[in-house]
């Protein structure tokens, strides 16, 4: 499968968290984001994650695009009614050939479906993951989310798990 993921912030700080960013590299090679998401990671922060933020910014595998990239005036339309992270990215994903956007928030995935991008959420990252031998358990790894405060619906988690083949 061609194109570019691209991501929101949220997914990106969870993963990092919970020490599993390195598995958007190992399922996609690389990862775009737009600059607002970069301001909204901190990687050079002294916080949870952000050393693995750095490191992924550092080896290259996680990009930030430029403005230049995407449309000004598409941007403040979706910024009216979302933060500037998931505008940003949104504006970016219709410019570019993605895979997928990558974002957790509701009001932002139904704003991208309802545009025409393609979206994945944290759960459908732990789902190839598994699928792919790079984690044991999707349901551990949900755990571990909600563990540091990541809001995942009970409905969500239960219907992760049962795709996993883990109820």
């Amino acid at each position: 499968m061609t194109g570019i993921v691209i991501s929101d912030a949220s997914p990106l700080i969870g993963l990092a968290k919970i020490e599993r960013l390195n598995l958007l590299e190992q399922l996609y090679q690389e990862v775009w984001i737009p600059p607002a998401v970069h301001d909204e990671l901190k990687p050079d922060a002294k916080r949870a994650g952000s050393q693995h933020l750095k490191q992924a910014l550092d080896l290259g595998w996680l990009k930030v695009a430029t403005k230049a990239q995407f449309s000004v005036d598409v941007f403040r339309e979706l910024h009216q009614v979302l933060d500037a992270g998931e505008s940003e990215a949104i504006a970016l994903a219709e410019m570019l050939d993605i895979r997928f956007l990558l974002i957790d928030e509701r009001r932002g995935r139904e704003i991208a479906k309802h545009r025409g991008v393609p979206i994945a959420g944290t759960g459908t990252i732990l789902l190839a993951a598994k699928q792919q031998g790079h984690i044991q358990s999707v349901g551990a790894e949900l755990q571990a989310l909600q563990n540091i405060g990541y809001r995942l619906s009970d409905a969500l988690v239960q219907t992760l798990i049962k795709l996993a083949g883990e109820n």
